[in-house]
């Protein structure tokens, strides 16, 4: 089984054992098959046909088939009941998700993160959990669960519980309300949640228990083991949760592979599937005239002195400007490239596929970007970039006066935030100590290095894992046709499962939801023909589930 780790002595193999398969032929192959298995109009067989001589073809055939026939033949009466609950309890579903997205946990703050806990530990009971556990950290505490499936196969989902603060102005409704309002959407009309965390994750988390529940109470239990771990530091870089997983190994090792649920789906109805995840580090740089022994030592003076006082200000701007250059792109420090490893085979296949669908307006507009760095015309390259590319972002910079108005200072000390996406194979332990020594052979040893959190590595599952196909196969049942792309520009603790206890993982589902640490953050509630509304979203995850446990 793929750990979802590179295969650095020579290209992946599939998850069926089958040895080395191109990614071009396997994609089209198991396509091929999924048209002949429930496609077709004739009631499915697991016999190849004839003209799939070679014997690992006609196996994967046969397997895939089989595992269809299970889930059409044996599953349908039994998903079509679950499906009947979602319906019938629809109401309730969205009351507990409401419920759940009023209670604060910004964890930033430390507002509600406790009670947030209890009352995710309360949900887990009031779904039919076996087993429930708050487990106090050094930080905020990690809820488990433990629900017993029908199968022999286990699931290990993983949440966030807690939030980005959401204090800030913009806000069109109360923040922690949940009202439900209409809004309009490029797929057209919709029913929406507005609250902080409606998107990133409590939502997402809220529509997973509501799926245990109806499996619970209609068909007694869900087609999955489950481990369920949510913890409440996500949005801190997950500090305590790499320490949980391993002195809790034994019991979550039982998983075969892990899943973290959200909303697939863009404002348009198109779906989209990550296969992995970068990894981040994220710290602060500080120049200070005490530290240096130049320039102002304990406040700012009047500005007039520049002409014969050094500025910590300019000392800072001078050490950023040895670190890189061309805007931030083309990063200068010393062995920050040197563990970066070429893509994966599959991935020409995959990138091949997103650039025929990838729409550079519709990503501009959202983000309110006149352009990009590359031409837009090269499509593979830009979506290249965009994937594989190490990034060394100022995320921020302050220090000396900054409100309206004019006052004349020449600061005492100036700080800026820096964070670094990863990309296979850097690792975080790396990053700091490089940044220390470039500073140190640039004569900046004054310049101040804290880190702010701990950061994540990245991590990849590869296509063709199990888990992966399973919930592929989710979206093709829902009428979906997803974008998969190799890896996410963005950063989920994935690794602490992916990397210590060696599972393959997948994330995804349909629904919509939308603008994660911004004002109006929203979840769709009821859809239309092109966007799920919760009922669905919930439908798609029993089903995957139960696709899992036939896989």
């Amino acid at each position: 089984m793929l750990t979802g780790t590179r295969q650095l002595g020579g290209a992946p193999k599939d998850a069926s054992g089958y040895g080395h398969i191109p990614s071009r032929g396997y994609m089209h192959i198991t396509h091929a098959i999924d048209e002949i298995c429930v496609g077709s109009e004739k009631a499915p067989s697991t016999t190849p046909p004839d003209n799939y001589t070679e014997p690992r073809l006609r196996k994967l055939f046969t397997e895939r088939c089989h595992n269809t026939l299970l889930i059409d033949m044996d599953g349908g009466k039994r998903l079509d009941e679950v499906y009947a609950r979602i319906d019938k309890n629809i109401k309730g579903h969205i009351a507990r998700t409401r419920r759940l997205l009023k209670q604060p946990s910004s964890s930033q703050e430390g507002l509600g993160i406790v009670e947030c806990a209890e009352l995710v530990a309360k949900l887990y009971e009031e779904v039919g959990c076996d087993k429930v556990e708050v487990i106090e950290t050094n930080g905020n505490p990690i809820v488990y669960g433990m629900c017993k499936g029908t199968s022999d196969k286990t699931l290990l989902g993983y949440f966030m519980y807690d939030t980005m603060p959401f204090n800030e102005p913009g806000w069109d409704h109360p923040p922690m309300e949940a009202k439900i309002v209409e809004k309009k959407l490029p797929s057209g009309k919709v029913k929406a949640i507005v609250n902080r965390g409606a998107d990133n994750t409590k939502g997402p988390l809220a529509a997973f228990l509501n799926s245990i529940e109806a499996c619970n109470k209609s068909v007694g239990r869900p087609p999955v083991n489950l481990i369920l771990v949510a913890e409440g530091e996500e949005e801190l870089g997950s500090t305590n949760l790499p320490a949980y997983v391993r002195n809790d190994k034994k019991r979550l090792s039982k998983a075969d592979a892990c899943y973290f649920p959200f909303f697939g789906q863009d404002s348009d109805g198109a779906s989209n599937l990550y296969l992995g995840v970068k990894g981040v580090v994220y710290f602060e740089l500080k120049s200070s005239g005490k530290k240096w022994g130049r320039g102002p030592q304990e406040f700012g003076i009047h500005s007039s002195h520049k002409a014969w006082v050094d500025s910590p200000v300019w000392r800072l701007v001078d050490a950023l400007g040895t670190m890189s250059a061309e805007n931030g792109s083309k990063i200068l420090i010393d062995g920050f490239h040197d563990k970066i490893s070429p893509p994966l085979e599959e991935d020409g296949e995959l990138i091949k596929e997103l650039a025929k669908r990838f729409d550079s307006r519709a990503f501009k507009s959202g983000m309110k970007v006149k352009k990009f760095m590359l031409p837009e015309d090269d499509k593979e390259a830009l979506i290249k970039k965009f994937l594989y590319s190490t990034t060394l972002n100022l995320d921020g910079i302050w220090g000396g006066y900054m409100d309206r108005g004019s006052k004349t200072v020449l600061p005492h000390e100036v700080t800026c935030k820096i964070d670094i996406r990863l990309v296979p194979d850097q690792e975080k332990k790396d990053m700091i100590p490089l940044v220390r020594k470039h500073l140190a052979a640039h004569g900046y040893n004054d310049i101040e290095l804290t880190e702010v959190d701990t950061g994540y590595d990245c991590c990849r599952a590869s296509v063709m894992e199990p888990v992966v196909q399973s919930i592929i196969r989710s979206f093709k049942a829902f009428d979906q046709d997803p974008d998969i792309w190799p890896n996410s520009g963005g950063a989920v603790p994935f690794y602490v499962f992916n990397k210590f206890l060696k599972l393959p993982f997948t994330m995804s589902g349909i629904g919509h939801s939308d603008l994660a640490h911004s004002p109006n953050e929203y979840m769709v509630i009821e859809g239309n023909k092109k966007v799920a509304g919760l009922a669905e979203a919930e439908k798609f995850m029993v089903h995957f589930m139960d696709g899992f446990a036939q896989s």
